[in-house]
């Protein structure tokens, strides 16, 4: 037993901890715990190890390792230096025939691909000759049309023709219809504002579910006049409610609980309803279509 074991052991003691729980601690095998106790350093798996497992232990421990090297670094296992391997001639020879094995096995596919190339162009540059064998010799001469020109008569140079400028018509582009759903443009609380882009006057259809009932009262934003639309269900029974051609940009829709409300379609697009709150004030907004 070395001086370095027995006061790690004393200290393992003092501690309270048993060697079950510094090798749950450290994860290191309850039988090496034991032999850097006994400073039995053979039964360690070499002298790397063994500085390795010191080290994690002490550290369990709450020791300052470079302290703990100095003061006991004669019971410390020394380092063992790595042998350098080395290859024997036979190794080395036979590494050597390995590599030229592997070359000689290329050689023969490499000179067949160069050969199969090599006849390949052969082949195309025969093919080419016999080609250019089978035109006339001068192919630059333009054959004689019997037709004598004098070079010293002046020709005179033909005006080119004005042409008409073209004028094109301007091409009146057609107004792209908007489909689909009306988002919100605006919140406010319990304000909800939609704006539609149309010349027509606005057509609005209210579709009522039949559970849960809840109020639909129809103005325009002055909130003075009387009611565009019947409120429902108090005073009628109309499902859907419908305002055709209202003579207002803007109408006011107060719903006593949207839950209530199927949907709401205007100029024929749906309006996307929220969720939220349950009473809310629907403004819908007609404005000039560009």
């Amino acid at each position: 037993m070395t001086e370095l074991g027995t006061f790690l052991k004393q200290r393992r003691e003092a501690s309270g901890l048993t060697l079950d729980q510094i090798q749950q601690t450290t994860k290191i095998q309850k039988r090496y715990i034991i032999a850097i106790e006994e400073g039995d350093y053979k039964n360690l798996p070499g002298s790397f190890y063994a500085r390795a497992f010191i080290k994690t232990y002490a550290e369990s421990l709450g020791l300052d390792v470079d302290e703990l090297y100095e003061t006991y670094a004669k019971d410390l296992p020394k380092i063992e230096p790595q042998p350098t391997a080395q290859l024997s001639r036979k190794q080395t020879y036979s590494k050597a025939s390995e590599t030229s094995s592997r070359i000689s096995r290329w050689v023969p596919k490499v000179m067949l691909v160069l050969v199969a190339f090599l006849l390949m162009t052969a082949v195309w540059y025969v093919v080419r000759s016999l080609d250019f064998g089978g035109q006339d010799a001068s192919p630059n001469e333009a054959p004689s049309s019997g037709v004598s020109i004098n070079q010293n008569e002046e020709v005179p140079e033909e005006e080119p023709a004005e042409e008409a400028p073209v004028e094109e018509e301007p091409v009146e582009e057609e107004p792209v219809e908007e489909t689909g759903p009306i988002a919100v443009t605006e919140t406010n609380g319990a304000d909800l504002t939609y704006e539609i882009a149309t010349d027509e006057r606005l057509t609005t259809e209210i579709h009522v579910k039949e559970s849960p009932a809840t109020y639909v009262g129809v103005r325009d934003t002055s909130l003075e006049g009387p009611f565009l639309a019947p409120e429902y269900p108090n005073q009628s029974k109309q499902n859907p409610i419908v305002i055709e051609d209202a003579e207002t940009d803007t109408l006011r829709i107060r719903i006593g609980l949207i839950g209530g409300v199927e949907k709401i379609v205007v100029n024929g697009r749906e309006l996307e309803l929220a969720d939220s709150p349950v009473t809310q004030n629907i403004f819908v907004k007609r404005v000039d279509a560009e």
